[in-house]
């Protein structure tokens, strides 16, 4: 286990999303084919309740294939995926999704965007707080046509966290953004998630994004787990620092090892 120190910050988290239990996700011996390919091979995975885990690998090798099953949106060929000891499939509210893509509907304004991951009925307090926490609060009118890239992913980030899920599920979220953009959002998701405690499973390309925001990262490859690296982080350092590069550059070799 590598330790990293990390800045502190000082953000507003919603009441919904504070003292919130993170789900345990377990999956035992799955494997996935595709009309006769096999992507995935008797895999075994555990996240632990309020973990932050990073999937990282070669294009191709099933990170999204494995993201998409434990999502519940895809089922194994064999062995089974488990979120709280039920089945992913029947997850329901437990688990919200945040895809590459922000997938606002463009003729609602912000606020009914972010009303749409409320399935058990209207809370405009609810809202309210979870536009807040990404800093919206001054949006909520605003359509979503005349938000910044930015900004439709902070207001996609709400929309996931307002039902107070147990596990949020990332697939490269950050993906289509600048830089800056991008580094203000990766602080803005591991802060939220340090300070409200659900469950996180990123799946991204950038290894420097997959160390800032996880506890663990795990290389997938050759239908399984290749490597993994925990960090453990005690306190303030910063990006680029030579303990971020060794932990960047020990994942990347596990990566091109492959």
């Amino acid at each position: 286990m590598q330790a990293v120190e990390l800045l502190p910050r000082d953000i507003t988290v919603p009441p919904m999303l504070r003292d919130n239990r993170g789900a345990a996700v377990s999956i035992r011996n799955v494997t996935r084919s595709f009309e006769g390919n096999r992507v995935l091979s008797n895999l075994d995975l555990d996240v632990r309740p309020g973990e932050f885990l990073s999937i990282v690998g070669k294009s191709g090798c099933g990170k999204s294939t494995l993201l998409r099953l434990i999502a519940g949106l895809d089922q194994p060929s064999s062995g089974e995926v488990r979120i709280d000891d039920r089945p992913a499939t029947q997850a329901g509210d437990k688990l919200r999704i945040m895809f590459q893509e922000p997938r606002l509907l463009p003729w609602a304004n912000v606020a009914d965007n972010v009303a749409v991951g409320l399935r058990q009925g209207p809370d405009p307090q609810a809202v309210t707080e979870a536009l807040a926490s990404v800093q919206l609060a001054d949006k909520a009118g605003v359509w979503p046509a005349l938000l910044s890239g930015g900004q439709r992913q902070r207001a996609a980030l709400a929309r996931a966290l307002v039902s107070h899920p147990s596990l949020l599920v990332l697939d490269e979220p950050l993906g289509a953004l600048d830089a800056l953009t991008r580094l203000t959002m990766q602080n803005l998701i591991r802060d939220m998630h340090a300070k409200a405690g659900f469950t996180a499973i990123l799946v991204t390309h950038d290894v420097a994004e997959a160390v800032a925001l996880s506890d663990r990262v795990i290389v997938l490859g050759q239908g399984g787990i290749l490597h993994h690296v925990e960090i453990l982080r005690v306190g303030p350092t910063q990006r680029g620092s030579a303990e971020l590069a060794a932990i960047e550059a020990e994942i990347l070799d596990a990566i091109f090892a492959a």
